[in-house]
């Protein structure tokens, strides 16, 4: 089908930006964190070029996700985001912790 291979790479866009909003990274950071350049980075949010697969990977692996969480929705994605990751990631910008996961239920 023609229009799915963009529809599926805008949804991938969309849940990168919305990582990259929780953590604040900007396109030159993540780009050092994978071996990039920013404006590469910056290039391929914008869709002037596709994120490959093996890039794709090294974001999942440097946020601390599962490649196919890239490929679902940004709701499944930031719950599988692991707290301790996040906040060392904002750490490193000098911001505080993100608590956006209900706490584990105690038993009784």
């Amino acid at each position: 089908m023609p229009g799915l291979e963009h529809d599926e790479l805008e949804n991938v866009r969309v849940i990168i930006r919305h990582i990259r909003s929780l953590t604040q990274e900007t396109h030159v950071d993540l780009g050092a964190a994978i071996g990039m350049k920013g404006l590469l980075v910056g290039r391929r949010q914008n869709g002037s070029t596709d994120w490959s697969v093996n890039e794709l990977g090294r974001i999942a692996r440097h946020w601390g996700l599962e490649l196919s969480c890239l490929f679902t929705d940004v709701k499944l994605a930031v719950a599988a985001m692991d707290e301790e990751r996040l906040t060392q990631l904002r750490a490193a910008k000098g911001l505080g912790p993100l608590h956006f996961k209900p706490p584990t239920p105690v038993a009784a």
